[in-house]
């Protein structure tokens, strides 16, 4: 047992690294599944075992390449104009996320996200088909859910839940969600690392981790990509409702957890 405690990989220590690994490989099979939900989930559990600044470098790293793996998976089924839309919204904001992480209360902001997130997926989850809210491209509103995700982006590294509560108002079939939603989420990670980039945040172990966890997160993708093809239209709604829900109960977690 010392023995394996005292082995390392690339300079790590080994349970430092295979958790790390085991972490983004789940990460990166949800994010493939139903295209969000990267870093809710790697982010409070790569925390636990390495610091929180090292994991969010982490997390934009990898999620970048579980993101653009879903764009070139399904670049065909993209609604352009929606991920243009969100996209130029999100980057128009994350300067305004910046100044409410430097000056807002962060744990304000996340008692409103994840309370707002769990009433909307509740909403989705309970309505009935015919319920549901779906209708056409709405360009304003798409402006608006990006600017917020944007904000959320550089204020609580938390972007998912608006863009999937609009999306999922829009109708949009389930390679189509993936793929858009994947779109602006490959351009946020772009402008967000840049971000870090600047700053001085990406720093050696960091990017040591990072390399280490490439062939999980690659491989989590290829899992969760095959499993997003057999699931059903209803079913891949349902599951994509339930892991909103979830993000909102984590968010709000967080929050109350301080």
């Amino acid at each position: 047992m010392q023995a394996l405690l005292a082995t390392t990989i690339f300079g790590e220590p080994l349970w430092l690294a295979m958790a790390v690994v085991g972490i983004i490989g789940l990460a990166a099979f949800l994010q493939s599944l139903v295209g969000f939900g990267f870093a809710l989930l790697a982010v409070p559990l790569l925390v636990l075992v390495i610091p929180p600044k090292t994991a969010v470098v982490v997390v934009f790293l990898l999620g970048a390449i579980a993101s653009l793996l879903t764009v070139r998976s399904a670049r065909g089924s993209i609604d352009g104009a929606e991920a243009r839309r969100l996209s130029i919204g999100a980057v128009l904001a994350m300067p305004l996320g910046v100044v409410l992480l430097l000056n807002a209360s962060s744990l304000v902001l996340r008692l409103i996200l994840g309370v707002l997130t769990i009433a909307a997926a509740m909403w989705m989850l309970l309505a009935s088909d015919e319920e549901k809210p779906v209708g056409p491209p709405r360009p304003f509103v798409a402006y608006g859910t990006g600017a917020i995700s944007g904000v959320l982006n550089t204020s609580l590294s938390t972007n998912g839940p608006p863009l999937v509560v609009y999306l999922r108002t829009r109708g949009l079939d389930q390679a189509t969600f993936r793929s858009t939603i994947s779109v602006v989420f490959s351009i946020s990670n772009a402008v967000g690392l840049t971000m870090l980039a600047a700053g001085g945040a990406i720093h050696r172990d960091a990017v040591r981790l990072a390399v280490l966890a490439i062939p999980l997160d690659l491989i989590g993708w290829v899992l969760g990509n095959a499993a997003a093809k057999r699931l059903a239209a209803h079913h891949f709604d349902r599951v994509v409702d339930g892991c909103l829900l979830v993000s909102g109960v984590v968010v709000l977690a967080k929050a109350l957890a301080g």
